[in-house]
């Protein structure tokens, strides 16, 4: 027992060595490029406080409301503001506690995706994908002001605790992750299906995974009701996403088809930007769902659900951030690559390299997803 303990402390220190390190550095890179594109001084808060993150520190210190600018921030659902605003109590800095809350949350998130990874393949592989994760070319949200550090390791513990029949604590997780991205919703259907592959002959567990279930939708309910309490009405937050981000329910292939299309008429920048990186993205995404179903059902089954909550809107946008909170897909980028290192060349040079880019361009406020 005592080696044991040993041998999860050694693996813990490591991971949080990687995570540390790439951290270090993309805060490094982020100073060091404004400080030679700009040829200004670098306030590393400002850098990181960009596009939504704002948003999330609004609510954060005056919370919501159906007048103004402020109401439509409604889109955002309330758990990372809460503990933005929580944790402000002890900084007395809302930019510098979204800061605090989002890289505590991504680094205990990598030990969650280590713990995780670890029933399916080997040590050293598992550390192999909390690389590869925090390396992710988005990747950069993990320090950034933004929800989801905070979601996926909510996700991430969710899926852990139910894979190791803890359905309690998979239940709370999440209960708690659908408070704070919709996409949540995804471990519903995941859960249940973790639930038919464990499935034994003691009820009280099969009851207790039932309950899980059950419990994970509560915080988007909550969420619903915080709408109407705002505004008189539960799905406020529909009708200001079509109206101000232009962000309406439609068949995936449309917003396919708009990006495809956009390719033709738009800058160059956002060619790249707005067009083949979406659709890069969402076909990385689509290729990983496909190989999870013979990797692990419930993987599958959330990256699935998941994928088509962010695609199915008529106008693509941020599919590359959105896909960094399928998880599963690091699990299986170790695993292929621990039969070919060659693949692990080839996702760290191609992961790191984008990585690095959209850093500088996110840091230096241009738009990255």
């Amino acid at each position: 027992m005592a080696v044991n303990k040993a041998m999860e402390r050694k693996w813990i220190l490591e991971v949080l060595m990687v995570v540390l390190v790439v951290k270090l550095c993309a805060l490094t890179l982020s100073v060091s490029a404004w400080l030679v594109i700009q040829n200004q001084p670098a306030d590393l808060l400002s850098l990181w406080n960009r596009w939504d993150a704002p948003h999330y520190v609004a609510i954060a210190r005056y919370g919501y409301t159906a007048v103004g600018e402020q109401r439509l921030f409604i889109v955002f659902p309330p758990l990372f503001p809460l503990f933005i605003r929580l944790t402000a109590l002890a900084t007395s800095s809302y930019e510098l506690a979204a800061l605090l809350v989002s890289n505590l949350a991504s680094v205990l998130a990598s030990i969650y995706l280590f713990k995780l990874a670890r029933l399916d393949i080997s040590e050293s592989a598992s550390l192999r994908s909390v690389f590869y994760f925090s390396i992710f070319p988005t990747a950069y949200f993990l320090i950034a002001g933004y929800s989801e550090s905070l979601f996926l390791l909510l996700a991430i513990s969710c899926m852990y605790y139910a894979r190791t029949r803890r359905w309690a604590l998979a239940g709370i997780t999440g209960m708690l992750s659908t408070a704070t991205r919709l996409t949540g919703l995804a471990l519903v259907p995941a859960l249940l299906s973790e639930l038919l592959q464990q499935r034994t002959h003691q009820h009280e567990q099969n009851w207790n995974a039932v309950m899980a279930i059950l419990m994970t939708p509560l915080g988007f309910f909550a969420y619903l009701m915080l709408n109407f309490a705002v505004f008189g009405d539960a799905l406020a937050f529909t009708s200001i996403e079509s109206e101000h981000w232009f962000k309406h329910f439609a068949p995936p292939w449309v917003g396919l088809f708009g990006a495809i299309y956009g390719i033709f008429w738009r800058e160059p920048a956002e060619v790249v930007l707005i067009c083949f990186a979406e659709i890069l993205f969402a076909g990385f995404a689509l290729a990983c769902i496909l190989y999870a179903m013979k990797f692990r059902i419930s993987y599958c089954i959330y990256m699935l659900f998941s994928f088509i909550a962010f695609t199915s809107t008529a106008f693509w946008l941020s599919i590359p951030r959105y896909t960094l909170s399928l998880f599963p897909i690091f699990i299986m980028l170790a695993a292929l690559s621990e039969r070919k290192d060659v693949l692990h060349y080839a996702f760290s040079i191609a992961f790191a390299s984008l990585f690095a880019f959209f850093t500088i361009l996110f840091t230096q406020g241009r738009w990255a997803f």
